[in-house]
């Protein structure tokens, strides 16, 4: 990983256990692998039982940098804030509640969590299932 991307996880993970909304982070796709130094986007997926809540406070008190450029996409229940900061990092922020976690995966997301996922702090047993749907989605991939 990027040193300005640990520096992003870091701070957004440390600013992230202040608001008690947040269930749980991981990262998603290339960047949860920690030998990867592609230039991709630091992908984070939230798990808050209060979504609008937690969009604002991404968007509004996260202390990182400047926001060059945000954007917010609904896809179901899962809202993604894409976002470029003042010295060009670009992050994208998945937020959604923890039903999301029980919906089977597809398309573009079922890619990118299969390319890469990794927790980095959940109440506890959150994302087991969300490994288990990860697992299935790969092996459907190989049989088609």
């Amino acid at each position: 990983m990027r040193p300005d991307h640990y520096k992003l996880m870091y701070e957004f993970v440390q600013w992230a256990g202040t608001q008690s909304q947040i269930e749980g982070i991981a990262l998603v796709g290339p960047c949860a692998d920690d030998e990867n130094e592609e230039n991709a986007n630091l992908s984070f997926l939230l798990i808050t039982d209060k979504k609008n809540k937690t969009i604002e406070a991404i968007l509004h008190q996260f202390p990182f940098e400047p926001l060059e450029q945000a954007s917010v996409e609904e896809h179901g229940m899962l809202s993604s804030i894409k976002a470029v900061y003042a010295s060009g990092i670009d992050a994208d922020y998945g937020v959604a509640g923890e039903e999301w976690l029980r919906h089977p995966l597809e398309g573009e997301l079922g890619a990118a969590l299969s390319m890469g996922f990794k927790v980095i702090w959940e109440s506890e047993g959150l994302f087991d299932g969300l490994h288990l749907a990860i697992a299935n989605y790969v092996a459907e991939q190989m049989l088609s």
